[in-house]
Protein backbone atom coordinates (compact mmCIF):
# COMPACT_ATOMS: atom_id res chain seq x y z
CA UNK A 1 0.00 0.00 0.00
CA UNK A 2 2.97 2.19 0.91
CA UNK A 3 4.65 1.95 -2.10
CA UNK A 4 1.30 2.20 -3.84
CA UNK A 5 1.26 5.61 -2.48
CA UNK A 6 4.70 6.67 -3.16
CA UNK A 7 3.67 5.78 -6.54
CA UNK A 8 0.74 8.07 -6.77
CA UNK A 9 2.71 10.83 -4.86
CA UNK A 10 5.58 10.72 -7.75
CA UNK A 11 3.25 10.78 -10.67
CA UNK A 12 1.83 13.98 -8.95
CA UNK A 13 4.90 15.78 -8.61
CA UNK A 14 5.93 14.70 -12.42
CA UNK A 15 2.64 16.63 -13.41
CA UNK A 16 3.32 19.87 -10.87
CA UNK A 17 6.88 20.12 -12.41
CA UNK A 18 5.45 20.17 -16.20
CA UNK A 19 2.68 22.42 -15.56
CA UNK A 20 5.25 25.13 -13.94
CA UNK A 21 7.75 24.45 -16.14
CA UNK A 22 7.07 27.88 -18.36
CA UNK A 23 6.56 29.55 -14.71
CA UNK A 24 7.72 33.07 -14.69
CA UNK A 25 7.63 35.75 -11.86
CA UNK A 26 6.26 38.63 -12.28
CA UNK A 27 7.32 42.11 -11.44
CA UNK A 28 6.09 41.90 -7.41
CA UNK A 29 2.81 43.31 -8.06
CA UNK A 30 -0.60 42.28 -9.06
CA UNK A 31 -3.88 43.11 -9.31
CA UNK A 32 -7.46 42.67 -8.30
CA UNK A 33 -8.01 39.05 -9.76
CA UNK A 34 -9.41 36.40 -7.82
CA UNK A 35 -6.52 34.54 -6.26
CA UNK A 36 -7.07 30.76 -5.00
CA UNK A 37 -6.11 31.03 -0.88
CA UNK A 38 -4.54 28.31 0.46
CA UNK A 39 -4.82 26.84 4.07
CA UNK A 40 -1.88 26.31 6.16
CA UNK A 41 -1.66 22.71 5.84
CA UNK A 42 -2.27 23.18 1.83
CA UNK A 43 0.43 25.81 1.73
CA UNK A 44 2.59 23.60 3.85
CA UNK A 45 2.47 20.87 0.56
CA UNK A 46 2.70 23.66 -2.24
CA UNK A 47 6.52 24.43 -0.54
CA UNK A 48 7.23 20.45 -0.13
CA UNK A 49 6.09 20.04 -4.24
CA UNK A 50 7.54 23.14 -5.39
CA UNK A 51 4.13 25.35 -6.18
CA UNK A 52 4.74 28.08 -6.61
CA UNK A 53 2.85 30.77 -3.75
CA UNK A 54 3.12 34.19 -2.65
CA UNK A 55 1.15 36.72 -0.65
CA UNK A 56 -0.74 39.59 -1.47
CA UNK A 57 -1.04 43.19 -0.20
CA UNK A 58 -4.49 43.92 1.17
CA UNK A 59 -4.53 48.05 0.22
CA UNK A 60 -3.82 48.92 -3.28
CA UNK A 61 -1.23 51.54 -4.22
CA UNK A 62 -1.57 54.12 -7.39
CA UNK A 63 2.03 55.49 -7.25
CA UNK A 64 4.89 53.65 -8.61
CA UNK A 65 3.13 50.37 -9.76
CA UNK A 66 2.62 49.30 -13.32
CA UNK A 67 -0.88 49.47 -14.78
CA UNK A 68 -3.71 47.11 -13.26
CA UNK A 69 -1.52 46.41 -10.62
CA UNK A 70 -1.94 48.64 -7.64
CA UNK A 71 -0.94 45.26 -4.95
CA UNK A 72 2.37 44.13 -3.97
CA UNK A 73 2.83 40.53 -4.42
CA UNK A 74 5.10 38.64 -2.49
CA UNK A 75 6.41 35.13 -3.62
CA UNK A 76 7.20 32.74 -0.57
CA UNK A 77 9.90 30.22 -0.66
CA UNK A 78 9.73 28.48 2.38
CA UNK A 79 7.96 28.65 6.00
CA UNK A 80 10.01 31.00 7.67
CA UNK A 81 9.18 33.52 4.95
CA UNK A 82 5.56 33.15 4.86
CA UNK A 83 5.61 33.21 8.91
CA UNK A 84 7.52 36.96 8.37
CA UNK A 85 5.83 38.17 5.39
CA UNK A 86 1.91 36.83 7.48
CA UNK A 87 2.77 38.92 10.46
CA UNK A 88 2.50 42.17 8.91
CA UNK A 89 -1.20 43.65 9.47
CA UNK A 90 -1.03 45.71 6.31
CA UNK A 91 -0.56 41.62 4.12
CA UNK A 92 -3.58 39.32 3.77
CA UNK A 93 -3.96 36.70 6.30
CA UNK A 94 -3.31 33.58 3.78
CA UNK A 95 -1.19 32.56 0.99
CA UNK A 96 -2.43 32.27 -2.44
CA UNK A 97 -1.09 30.16 -5.54
CA UNK A 98 1.14 31.94 -7.27
CA UNK A 99 -0.84 35.61 -9.17
CA UNK A 100 1.99 34.86 -12.09
CA UNK A 101 0.61 31.69 -13.06
CA UNK A 102 -2.17 31.14 -15.75
CA UNK A 103 -5.74 30.79 -14.15
CA UNK A 104 -5.86 27.40 -15.60
CA UNK A 105 -2.99 26.47 -14.33
CA UNK A 106 -4.06 27.78 -10.37
CA UNK A 107 -6.72 25.58 -10.47
CA UNK A 108 -4.77 22.31 -11.23
CA UNK A 109 -2.33 23.24 -8.78
CA UNK A 110 -5.18 23.42 -6.45
CA UNK A 111 -6.74 19.71 -7.84
CA UNK A 112 -2.76 18.48 -6.81
CA UNK A 113 -2.78 19.74 -3.14
CA UNK A 114 -5.88 18.40 -2.89
CA UNK A 115 -4.77 15.22 -4.06
CA UNK A 116 -1.87 14.94 -2.22
CA UNK A 117 -3.74 15.92 1.06
CA UNK A 118 -6.33 12.87 0.48
CA UNK A 119 -2.69 10.36 0.13
CA UNK A 120 -0.86 12.07 2.75
CA UNK A 121 -3.59 13.63 5.77
CA UNK A 122 -6.95 13.39 4.62
CA UNK A 123 -8.39 14.35 7.82
CA UNK A 124 -6.58 17.62 6.90
CA UNK A 125 -9.50 18.53 3.65
CA UNK A 126 -11.75 21.11 4.21
CA UNK A 127 -15.11 20.32 4.46
CA UNK A 128 -17.20 20.06 2.29
CA UNK A 129 -18.75 23.67 1.02
CA UNK A 130 -22.20 24.46 1.93
CA UNK A 131 -24.44 26.55 -0.64
CA UNK A 132 -25.39 30.21 0.53
CA UNK A 133 -28.37 31.96 -1.44
CA UNK A 134 -26.92 35.03 -2.17
CA UNK A 135 -27.36 35.27 -6.16
CA UNK A 136 -29.97 37.95 -6.74
CA UNK A 137 -29.56 38.91 -2.86
CA UNK A 138 -29.39 42.73 -1.94
CA UNK A 139 -26.34 43.40 -2.93
CA UNK A 140 -24.73 45.03 0.59
CA UNK A 141 -21.48 43.26 1.59
CA UNK A 142 -22.61 43.29 4.93
CA UNK A 143 -25.87 41.51 4.25
CA UNK A 144 -24.14 38.84 1.94
CA UNK A 145 -21.94 38.28 4.42
CA UNK A 146 -24.46 37.43 7.39
CA UNK A 147 -25.99 35.16 4.79
CA UNK A 148 -22.45 33.08 3.64
CA UNK A 149 -21.57 33.11 8.08
CA UNK A 150 -25.49 31.70 8.49
CA UNK A 151 -24.89 28.85 5.96
CA UNK A 152 -21.99 28.12 7.65
CA UNK A 153 -23.14 27.98 10.66
CA UNK A 154 -25.77 26.06 10.08
CA UNK A 155 -23.39 23.64 8.29
CA UNK A 156 -21.73 23.48 11.59
CA UNK A 157 -18.83 25.20 10.24
CA UNK A 158 -17.87 27.22 13.16
CA UNK A 159 -14.19 28.14 12.75
CA UNK A 160 -14.78 28.84 9.11
CA UNK A 161 -17.65 31.14 9.83
CA UNK A 162 -15.60 32.81 12.32
CA UNK A 163 -12.60 32.76 9.47
CA UNK A 164 -14.66 34.01 6.59
CA UNK A 165 -16.31 36.75 8.53
CA UNK A 166 -12.87 38.22 9.58
CA UNK A 167 -11.31 37.90 5.98
CA UNK A 168 -14.48 39.29 4.41
CA UNK A 169 -14.57 42.71 6.99
CA UNK A 170 -11.02 42.86 7.08
CA UNK A 171 -10.41 43.25 3.35
CA UNK A 172 -11.88 46.64 2.80
CA UNK A 173 -12.72 45.80 -0.71
CA UNK A 174 -16.17 44.11 -2.36
CA UNK A 175 -14.36 42.40 -5.25
CA UNK A 176 -12.00 40.69 -2.64
CA UNK A 177 -15.07 40.35 0.10
CA UNK A 178 -17.22 38.02 -2.50
CA UNK A 179 -14.23 36.31 -3.67
CA UNK A 180 -13.44 35.61 0.07
CA UNK A 181 -17.11 34.26 0.07
CA UNK A 182 -16.70 31.71 -3.13
CA UNK A 183 -13.97 30.06 -0.89
CA UNK A 184 -16.30 28.61 1.90
CA UNK A 185 -19.70 28.50 0.09
CA UNK A 186 -21.34 27.24 -3.06
CA UNK A 187 -23.25 30.40 -4.54
CA UNK A 188 -27.27 29.96 -5.02
CA UNK A 189 -30.17 31.38 -6.19
CA UNK A 190 -31.53 33.95 -3.38
CA UNK A 191 -35.00 33.12 -1.83
CA UNK A 192 -37.41 35.88 -3.53
CA UNK A 193 -40.37 36.88 -1.06
CA UNK A 194 -43.69 35.14 -1.93
CA UNK A 195 -44.95 38.43 -3.49
CA UNK A 196 -42.36 38.37 -5.51
CA UNK A 197 -42.29 35.30 -7.24
CA UNK A 198 -46.14 36.09 -8.02
CA UNK A 199 -44.94 39.03 -9.96
CA UNK A 200 -46.03 41.68 -7.35
CA UNK A 201 -44.16 43.98 -5.28
CA UNK A 202 -44.37 43.24 -0.80
CA UNK A 203 -46.85 46.52 -1.22
CA UNK A 204 -48.78 44.50 -3.99
CA UNK A 205 -47.27 47.13 -7.41
CA UNK A 206 -46.05 45.59 -10.30
CA UNK A 207 -42.70 44.34 -10.21
CA UNK A 208 -40.59 46.74 -12.85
Amino acid sequence: MQAEKEKALEAIRSLITYYISDFHEGNGYTGKQRLMYLTRPQTEIALRYGIPIGVRDKYGMHMGTPFGKPFRYVTVRNLDMLDKWLSFESTESLATIHADLPRGIQKKMREYILQIMEIECPECLPPPKPVAPILGAYGNTFNLLCIVNRALRQAGQMDQAEEMWRRGLGNGDNFKAISIMEEYVEFDEAYLPAAALCGGSLRGGVRA
